[in-house]
């Protein structure tokens, strides 16, 4: 049998290998494999037909939603440039000296069932980020209202990692909690976009601008937390899904503290979320009245992300002490390192906060067939210099994802920076 060369596209894109059954599989990973000593523009012809061929029974068909991350709008052309772009050898796992300088490597993992003694009746962990304190963890899921708390080395059913608060406060309602971090003894963890208005009126007639993110000001005790204060953000959101996906704070000189919120559509958009390379976080500041009875977290600027982070999504973000960032792409499994201006021994000055230009884009670990199998990273956070912590959502359900994502779902991981 001869030895194969894989050539990946690390985009959604076609029909993964060993799918199967029509045209609702079309929304996964695609990968061509070649003989050995076969030209690679043989292959990348055949992607470029099988690319066209795709595209052409989606658009008649209607049953496939999207190809290469696009949504399908007739506008062929666009499609096949995509395939084209993804066709680089960047993220190639056919030279080991290219793979190995692009890809971080796994150093630990345990899944969130193998945390806990006690489950508290969770039977599923949609964990969307994470962040550290002193040696503790700290992580929230977006299905859930409690707070998981364990130690960095992930030790399977000991006694101190534990859920804090009840994961059913709210009955009957999702927490929607996308992003946590702590400053000065308080945990804030927001709520992606909740809709603010006559839920009533909402069935008959829905408005852009009534979707807001909300801040929680949490107090952590050693099982419980109290809720101190819980603000509404000003920015508005075109609907529930594409709001907030990660934050992290930072105080000013005169210790006001500063929010940079993560959106996770591009232009903080759901309408224009494949309009890739136009991520945007959104720099705020709480601003209560003189009773304080009422508070909200105005907009102070909203700031470009570097187009070089060409993401369909944006999944988290971490912003370490001396101004060091990494954000996240779930889709695409990657993750942008880039250095901020204007945060200094982690002070920040709200008027020159911006990012460098250089960053580099690293991608998550493949398996052994070079196949996508970290598919769901929703939280990251920088354990030290050389290593990063990473939380994994639930693996989509009925056929919209992979069967390979299955494995690393549900799952925090330790990766080394190469």
């Amino acid at each position: 049998m001869p030895n194969e060369s894989s050539y990946l596209l690390p985009y959604p894109s076609l029909t993964p290998d060993g799918a199967t059954g029509g045209a609702n599989h079309r929304s996964s990973r695609f990968s061509l494999t070649a003989a050995a000593g076969q030209p690679a523009a043989v292959a990348t012809l055949v992607v470029i037909g099988l690319t066209i061929a795709f595209y052409n029974t989606s658009h008649h068909d209607g049953s496939a939603s999207s190809l290469l991350g696009y949504e399908m709008s007739g506008n062929g052309k666009k499609v096949l440039k995509k395939a084209l772009n993804c066709l680089g050898n960047k993220y190639s796992c056919m030279k080991d000296d290219n793979y190995s300088k692009v890809t971080l490597k796994r150093a630990y993992e345990l899944p969130y069932a193998a945390l806990f003694q006690d489950q508290r009746g969770q039977k599923k962990y949609e964990a969307s980020d994470v962040t550290i304190v002193g040696n503790e963890v700290y992580s929230v899921c977006d299905n859930s209202w409690a707070i998981s708390r364990f130690g960095k080395s992930l030790l399977p059913f000991n006694e101190e990692n534990v859920q804090v608060g009840d994961p059913n406060r709210v009955p009957d309602e999702d927490s929607g909690y996308e992003a946590i971090f702590h400053h000065e003894g308080l945990f804030y963890v927001i709520r992606e976009s909740v809709y603010h208005g006559d839920r009533e009126e909402r069935k008959y007639t829905p408005e852009v601008g009534e979707y807001h993110a909300i801040i929680e000001e949490l107090e952590l005790s050693e099982n419980d937390y109290t809720v101190v204060n819980e603000c509404r953000c000003e920015f508005e959101f075109e609907g529930d899904s594409k709001g907030f996906e990660g934050a992290v704070g930072f105080p000013d000189e005169d210790d006001v503290l500063y929010i940079v919120g993560l959106c996770e559509g591009n232009h903080c958009s759901e309408s224009r979320k494949n309009d890739v390379g136009n991520g945007r976080v959104v720099l705020m500041k709480k601003s209560e009245d003189p009773e304080m009875t009422q508070c909200i977290w105005e907009t102070v600027r909203v700031v470009n992300i570097p187009p070089s982070a060409a993401f369909l999504d944006y999944s988290a973000i971490d912003i370490t002490q001396d101004g060091r960032v990494a954000i996240t792409s779930q889709e695409h499994s990657a993750v942008w390192l880039g250095q901020a201006k204007g945060i200094d021994n982690g002070i920040i000055d709200p008027i020159g906060f911006d990012f460098e230009v250089k960053s580099k884009v690293l991608q998550f670990p493949k398996d052994g067939g070079c196949h996508t199998i970290y598919c769901n990273i929703e939280g990251i956070h920088f354990m030290n210099d050389d290593m990063l912590m990473a939380v994994s959502d639930k693996m989509k359900s009925k056929g919209r994802q992979d069967f390979r994502c299955h494995d690393k779902d549900q799952s925090i991981h330790a990766f080394v920076i190469p």
